[in-house]
């Protein structure tokens, strides 16, 4: 059995504990991010070595009429430099509706992937794209009946914004970290709302592989998501993986929900995840829960190809 990596997942434990006590979500939470980790972090592109498709989509709080809804899919590769390093591309979409609000966003990333004198791995990344937002006032419930009338009213209002990600992504065989800036240059929502405008968030994603007995995995893993004027998001997940093909987890997000997951390798180039929430918001009186699904495809049965290394956020 391998030494734990104590210090680092110390480290992690001591900043998800932090920032449980501070002060994000204009942008959707998904459960399967350490499935899918580059939907999130545009400097993981081409970390696999050969091109990698994930799809996914959320049904968030299933029962409530409006509630959140997601679809997301990214798909990225490599393509080799001088030396041991190389160039990560790829592209990203993502599609979310809850009641009268929703965005659609398509953004391309690309990264520099270095190989350090240790033989770890440091990336350093970027994604530029919009995004497409629409508020369909006529789902809204107004107030007057002269209201609901108004051509102004009815119909629906939108508008499209820049939208520019940037974020570095530190691996080797055994741990990752990674922290990214989406939405840097906050685009407002004049058009929509006179004061409103898209938050810049911080996403900050981090894990390790613990070799145990016989062909049993232990792969924890948490992220945190910070955004000016609400609460922030903190997630911690434990999952067992057996012989490389199917893996059980448990996880709990800052008041929000316990998490049960699963992941299973159908095929040596395909692979499916599971997320399941039971909500302990405010909203558990309501009996809402979450489903999750994430498909993962790709060119090389599942190992590191090209100049790389393998990452336990993809193993």
């Amino acid at each position: 059995m391998k030494q734990f990596h104590t210090p680092f997942l110390t480290g992690l434990l001591v900043f998800l504990f932090f920032a449980t006590s501070g002060q994000s979500q204009q942008f959707p939470i998904r459960t399967t991010a350490m499935m899918n980790p580059f939907q999130d972090h545009p400097a993981m592109a081409g970390v696999l070595g050969c091109m990698d498709l994930h799809m996914g989509y959320r049904n968030q709080w299933s029962g409530i009429e409006g509630a959140p809804q997601t679809s997301f899919a990214n798909l990225h590769g490599q393509k080799a430099a001088q030396g041991q390093d190389f160039h990560g591309f790829g592209g990203r979409v993502e599609s979310d509706e809850a009641g009268a609000w929703g965005y659609t966003s398509v953004n391309f990333a690309y990264a520099y992937n270095l190989r350090l004198s240790t033989g770890a791995r440091l990336a350093m990344g970027f994604s530029a794209g919009f995004f497409q937002h629409r508020l369909d006032l006529s789902l809204l419930d107004m107030p007057e009946v002269q209201g609901t009338n108004d051509p102004a009213i009815m119909g629906s209002s939108q508008f499209i914004a820049p939208m520019l990600d940037a974020g570095v992504w530190f691996y080797d065989r055994t741990k990752y970290v990674g922290l990214t800036i989406q939405n840097v240059t906050q685009p407002s929502m004049e058009k929509i709302s006179q004061y409103g405008k898209l938050r810049r968030h911080v996403v900050m994603m981090a894990g390790s592989e613990v070799e145990l007995d016989g062909p049993w995995m232990f792969l924890p893993s948490g992220q945190v998501r910070m955004a000016k004027g609400v609460p922030i998001s903190a997630e911690l997940m434990a999952l067992a993986r057996y012989n490389d093909v199917v893996g059980v987890g448990i996880g709990y997000r800052t008041q929000s929900a316990f998490i049960v997951a699963a992941q299973i390798k159908v095929l040596e180039y395909l692979s499916i995840g599971y997320a399941y929430e039971m909500n302990v918001s405010p909203l558990s009186g309501a009996g809402p829960r979450t489903h999750e699904i994430v498909i993962g495809i790709n060119g090389c049965s599942g190992k590191p190809g090209g100049r790389t290394i393998p990452c336990p956020a993809y193993n």
